[in-house]
């Protein structure tokens, strides 16, 4: 028995020696080549550097870091550090300015597992991008000293860098809850489902998941596209390449966004089940559109300008719709819907309307209490010009 004994244990040390080298293995094979790194750091530098950042060919440098991370699991950690390190330490808007724009560009060059581990990161605080602290101060007189009157030119330069600074690090906050769909378009990502006290009715509960989901939708489109309003360069902040380029993919991204917020309000402005929906929908339903009818002429505004002064000569801006307060009041004075059969009662005047199948973007089926009755008509019903219901056939 003592020498049975002595056999197990003999396995089970023998067991966990191997479990043990392959778990060693494993931890060093994660753990990328110390010449990767300098690579990847390299390939940094050279896209952050002064040398021409923001220029067209840096795209080849970008290329070449999504290269070396994927050769190295572990590798999109360091790449992510280190971007943050060149953001804690730039002083010069410009300096900073590039390792935002190539956070972007690798947002958008990566592949899909790359994009989800990259925002992994940055939800888990490895990339930060809100790190950036300039040197210089977003108000002249502050940069100019206490009590001085006078701004020199280097001043306002620099002040309008620092403002396209900070609104293009407010994009990058909201441009890292986004991801790019298999079409090619920008798609938000959804937050955890969460627990709603404001319960669907459930004839509706189809209707309800799919407006949550557009408006959703239509609600993070309206942010994004209000920091993206706000980054309009002047002529000094023009004159660097990075901002150039920098404003030109966001400029790009706000059509793609835009064209989504276009159709998601036509299909809120068509849909005729806002009724079936609970009362913190129909809320939400309204914000967005209050909010639209404020948005929207600005954001044609917008357009006009970076169109009049061919900004990134871009040609194929989008024709904004503009949203008017009566297609936003259509919704608030939606009459309720009878939970009974589900059907819609128009101002209280007793005037029944039953909405069609199709008809309605969040379609569901709905059940009524009112059965078919097949009717017959005579010559004398026919020339009295009125409709026989089921109500007069059976008197």
């Amino acid at each position: 028995m003592k020498v049975f004994r002595g056999k197990i244990w003999a396995a089970l040390g023998s067991l966990m020696d191997h479990a043990g080298a392959a778990s060693n293995k494993a931890s060093t094979a994660a753990v990328p080549d110390r010449a990767l790194l300098t690579d990847i750091e390299a390939a940094i530098a050279r896209c952050t550097d002064g040398g021409g950042g923001g220029s067209v060919g840096d795209d080849r440098h970008v290329h070449e870091i999504l290269f070396l991370v994927s050769n190295a699991p572990g590798a999109i950690t360091f790449l992510s550090r280190r971007i943050t390190a060149r953001l804690e330490a730039a002083r010069a808007p410009a300096t900073a300015l590039r390792s935002l724009l190539l956070v972007h560009r690798l947002l958008r060059a990566g592949d899909r597992y790359f994009e989800q581990d990259f925002r992994g990161l940055w939800a888990s605080h490895d990339l930060r991008v809100d790190a950036p602290r300039c040197a210089c101060s977003c108000s002249p007189l502050a940069a100019s000293g206490a009590g001085v009157n006078y701004v020199t030119a280097s001043t306002v330069t620099a002040t309008g860098a620092c403002s396209f600074l900070h609104g293009y690090t407010a994009y990058l906050e909201e441009r890292m809850q986004w991801v790019i769909n298999q079409s090619g378009n920008l798609e938000p990502t959804r937050p955890s489902p969460q627990d709603h006290d404001d319960k669907p009715h459930p004839a509706s509960s189809y209707d309800a998941a799919a407006a949550e989901t557009l408006l959703f939708k239509l609600a993070m489109c309206q942010r994004l596209l209000d920091v993206a309003v706000q980054l309009l360069p002047d002529n000094n902040t023009s004159a660097s390449a990075a901002a150039r380029s920098a404003f030109g993919i966001v400029l790009r991204e706000s059509f793609k966004v835009y064209d989504a917020f276009n159709e998601g309000i036509d299909v809120l402005l068509r849909s005729r089940s806002i009724g079936l929906l609970s009362k913190s929908l129909r809320v939400s339903a309204q914000e967005v559109l209050r909010k639209a009818c404020a948005q929207t002429p600005e954001l044609k505004e917008f357009y006009h300008k970076c169109k009049k002064n061919n900004v990134g000569k871009i040609t194929d801006y989008p024709v904004v719709r503009v949203v008017t307060l009566a297609q936003a009041s259509a919704i608030e004075i939606m009459p309720p819907v009878c939970e009974e059969d589900g059907r819609e009662e128009l101002g209280g005047a007793g005037v029944v309307v039953q909405e069609n199948e199709g008809d309605a973007p969040f379609e569901s089926k709905l059940e009524t209490t009112i059965s078919a009755v097949w009717v017959e008509f005579d010559d004398e019903d026919h020339q009295d010009g009125r409709e026989v219901t089921g109500d007069d056939r059976s008197s």
